[in-house]
């Protein structure tokens, strides 16, 4: 029996299921979690955890207003608890591996640097997003996708994918995404949700992150940052600066992009991106981050100037060594 088959019937048997995902979620971590919620919710009790709020472009998700934000909340009266894209668990919140203790536990992921801390684990580096591995699952399982299932399953692709974008975009994931549509999923609406209702806060905040763009003396690296003083400013949350590092990356030459945004005093979130020749998930293990090839981030405590040089030096001898 393959591992599909092992989680298919593990969860096909379990009566009452936790699902989680990591903290300050996006499309494919929330997306995948609404997707298991539908596919096996009939007949079961199924929980779904995250921490923090769900972002306003992915209100529209069906079962979003269902999503426990406390772990108090949730009752430990679970059988079984599915954490999804997180390459470790402290991923989802710095409490949860005691929460789960003595409970048995699935891993499905696709990081590169996903950790096998599961009884069992599904984890494919390879796949574009746990929501293509959840796909294949549920394609193998004895329960029909549902149009709710579906609309999940897409967003959660097509976010991690930039819109069928990025380099982790294959052929094997076109054809997902085709097979989604046949079975209800409707792109037009999806992206008009995802990138077509953003609030007039977020434009007052770019158009303060946008004077703090810096660019290396060869053009390869770039950076953004963003303080707590410009939300506060913008009326705006986190979720609004969904996206604004992507501006950096569309710039021809380009290597690796930086979002450096504050989380409190002395402490900042570092966001990078890569076109793909350099693996920016290495590059955060160094700071105690992760992520994938093109997309990783970590979290440093200092000063933003100390913190910036650090990052920028690093950053520079990288895409030195690659260069040739």
């Amino acid at each position: 029996m393959n591992i599909i088959q092992k989680i298919n019937n593990r969860l096909e048997s379990a009566r009452s299921i936790l699902v989680a995902s990591h903290k300050n979620p996006e499309g494919d971590a929330l997306g995948s979690s609404l997707a298991l919620y539908h596919h096996f919710g009939q007949g079961k009790k199924i929980q779904v955890f995250n921490l923090d709020p769900v972002p306003y472009f992915l209100e529209f998700l069906p079962g979003s207003e269902k999503i426990i934000h406390q772990l108090k909340d949730l009752d430990p009266d679970f059988e079984i608890a599915v954490v999804l894209d997180c390459a470790n668990l402290n991923r989802v919140c710095d409490d949860f591996p005691q929460f789960l203790k003595g409970k048995s536990l699935i891993n499905i992921d696709h990081h590169q640097t996903a950790s096998q801390f599961g009884e069992l684990n599904l984890v494919n580096p390879l796949a574009s997003s746990t929501g293509e591995i959840l796909f294949q699952l549920f394609f193998d399982s004895e329960r029909t996708i549902s149009r709710n299932t579906a609309t999940c399953l897409y967003t959660a692709i097509s976010m991690d994918t930039g819109s069928f974008q990025y380099p982790n975009t294959t052929r094997a994931t076109l054809e997902t995404a085709a097979s989604l549509v046949k079975l209800g999923a409707e792109p037009a609406r999806i992206a008009h949700n995802l990138y077509e209702t953003h609030p007039q806060s977020r434009l007052l905040l770019l158009a303060q992150v946008m004077p703090t763009v810096k660019f290396s003396e060869n053009g390869k690296r770039a950076e953004m940052t963003l303080t707590s003083e410009m939300f506060q400013k913008a009326g705006a949350g986190p979720a609004m600066a969904e996206g604004f590092i992507n501006f950096l990356t569309s710039v021809k030459g380009v290597e690796v992009a930086i979002l450096f945004r504050e989380l409190q005093p002395g402490k900042f979130k570092v966001s990078f991106r890569s076109l793909g020749r350099i693996d920016v998930a290495r590059l955060s293990e160094k700071f105690g981050g992760g992520g994938h090839k093109q997309a990783a981030g970590a979290t440093l405590e200092g000063g933003l100037e100390q913190i910036q040089s650090l990052i920028r030096r690093e950053v520079d001898e990288i895409i030195s060594r690659n260069s040739g």
